[in-house]
């Protein structure tokens, strides 16, 4: 391996060294300690630290210590896909079964969506399954949902209506597609999980002459049922 790191994103480096540093210590560490161990400015290891916090992986417990979620646990030791799917089936054939819609389950990977599941409703008026499409963010639900967590990936020069989509799925953590990605499509998305950008998401879809409030109410009802209410996981966030 060559020794020459100009090539190389060292700031990758801090961010996995600190990681690899939490995850040793279940209990966690003071952002003093972690700048002992890493000999790095405490202000450059706070970034580091808050970016992490961002993307899911630590959180700061009450006594300011920093730790090592759950998910990233999950995210280093399984099969991410398989156990993600598996854990949010039942839901979803729910939303498909008695919403006579389809639940589509997606997870924001690098700078577009990845759709890793749906289950659709045996009807005659069929939405297409999106597997395999590249629809840019800005023009879906779920991508909506990333971009309210990650505007760092917003196109330069987006049109204010789109800036205020964006800043109410932060709010609400919900977001809308009402034709953007395919026309006489109306697609609803919101988290399953706390809100980060390593959570995975589900949208479901309505041709537009099938939508009601209605509904969307009845999917909001079986989320909450499943514990998946963007309302409560935006309570665990703010509490």
């Amino acid at each position: 391996m060559s020794t020459d790191s100009r090539g190389l994103a060292t700031s990758l480096f801090k961010a996995l060294d600190a990681l690899s540093m939490l995850s040793a210590r279940s209990e966690g560490l003071a952002i003093r300690e972690v700048v002992e161990g890493m000999n790095l400015p405490r202000s450059s290891l706070i970034r580091i630290l808050d970016s992490l916090i961002h993307y899911g992986l630590v959180e700061r417990v009450a006594d300011k210590r920093y730790r090592v979620t759950v998910k990233f646990r999950e995210w280093r030791m399984s099969n991410g896909d398989e156990e993600l799917i598996d854990s949010h089936l039942d839901v979803m054939k729910r939303i498909a079964g008695e919403i006579g819609e389809m639940a589509i389950l997606g997870q924001l990977q690098g700078r577009m969506i990845r759709h890793l599941h749906y289950e659709e409703p045996d009807c005659r008026v069929r939405v297409a399954p999106p597997i395999g499409h590249k629809i840019p963010l800005e023009r879906m639900a779920m991508g909506k949902l990333a971009l309210s967590l990650r505007p760092d990936l917003l196109p330069a020069g987006s049109p204010k209506k789109l800036i205020r989509e964006i800043d109410s799925a932060k709010e609400t953590g919900e977001a809308w597609n009402r034709g953007e990605s395919e026309e006489g499509i109306i697609a609803w998305g919101t988290w399953l999980g706390e809100p980060s950008t390593s959570t995975p998401m589900v949208a479901v879809t309505w041709p537009d002459f099938r939508y009601s409030d209605k509904a969307l109410a009845k999917v909001r009802g079986l989320l909450a049922s499943f514990g998946a209410s963007p309302r409560s996981c935006l309570e665990k966030i703010v509490g």
